[in-house]
């Protein structure tokens, strides 16, 4: 990667602005882009964006300026769209890519960098996790007086970025990807077991997304002891059961760990499921409880606390419809 890397991040919710947002104050404006189709450039920069109550200026691009114009290819793409977006934005991917270009994917699931492989090759992924970052993004409502975008958050948290193998090819892009980060001071760090990292991270989201989700609360939901505390326990448990039937083991430490990542987040935030219900968009419903069922299923486990989030979250999405 050459010495001044360029950055290209493809969707532009409360992931990607906070992602933005860390990487514009050590990168040269035009390195750092934001790639979008014609109609979302037109928003962004009409609504512009305040984080945490401050104006941020960034650069946003569309399919057809690169790399057939005179931008060179990104060095590296992180992917920051929702899990049911991904198909619909490989052509945004695809237009910053050049021989050498990586490509990391922030998504929730243990699903998405099998769907970027299959479009742009195994030779392009390094595997990450996003983790202990609270950032919501609220769009602009004129009849409040807003006109800009707003990013709120109190903990940025960081990427967790590792090979999912022994193979030195994929340890060497993690080392590119380290570096890169490294050089424009973006917070994250290297795990030597990316298994068990996604899969703790999976557990972490299954339990919080969701149970957030059905009470409709916030983080505090599931922060202070009660009955919405325990289904989250007893929904990462499940993960934990699977995840062990799939060769992954998560140890009680593991638990302990990413409960406590969780309790450390603010109260008054909210995982991304419940800011899509509460917005009336679509929820990645699918890559938690559906992926945990489904695992269930294949390995003769039962999933009892997934099966009552499902539910629950279906009646509340169609009960939002009507």
């Amino acid at each position: 990667m050459n010495d001044s890397p360029i950055i290209a991040i493809v969707g532009f919710g409360s992931l990607g602005a906070l992602f933005a947002s860390l990487l514009a104050p050590n990168m040269p404006f035009e390195n750092l882009r934001i790639v979008a189709d014609t109609d979302r450039v037109n928003r962004y920069q009409q609504q512009g964006l305040l984080v945490n109550g401050e104006p941020l200026t960034l650069n946003y691009v569309t399919p057809n300026e690169s790399p057939h114009s005179n931008l060179s290819p990104a060095d590296l793409v992180m992917v920051c769209t929702k899990f049911y977006q991904l198909h619909e934005v490989l052509p945004l991917i695809k237009s910053q890519l050049g021989a050498n270009t990586l490509i990391v994917s922030a998504l929730n699931g243990i699903a998405s960098e099998k769907v970027l492989a299959n479009a742009f090759g195994d030779e392009r992924i390094v595997y990450c996790v996003a983790q202990q970052m609270d950032a919501m993004k609220n769009e602009p409502h004129e009849k409040n007086g807003e006109n800009a975008s707003q990013l709120i958050y109190r903990d940025h948290g960081q990427l967790v970025i590792g090979a999912m193998t022994t193979d030195n090819a994929e340890r060497a892009r993690v080392q590119q990807v380290d570096a890169l980060f490294n050089q424009v001071n973006f917070p994250h760090s290297v795990s030597d077991d990316m298994p068990r990292q996604l899969w703790g991270k999976l557990m972490l989201n299954t339990g919080v997304n969701q149970t957030v989700a059905l009470y409709q609360g916030t983080f505090d939901t599931v922060q202070q002891a009660g009955e919405a505390r325990e289904m989250f326990k007893a929904a990462m448990r499940e993960v934990m059961a699977v995840a062990h039937a799939e060769g992954v083991t998560l140890t009680k430490e593991d638990f302990k760990k990413w409960l406590a990542i969780m309790d450390a987040l603010d109260p008054k935030g909210m995982p991304s499921m419940r800011q899509d219900l509460k917005a009336g968009r679509r929820c990645e419903l699918d890559l938690f409880a559906g992926t945990i069922r489904e695992l269930g299923d294949k390995h003769g486990i039962d999933t009892p606390v997934n099966d009552i989030l499902y539910d629950g979250i279906i009646a509340l999405m169609t009960n939002n419809q009507s």
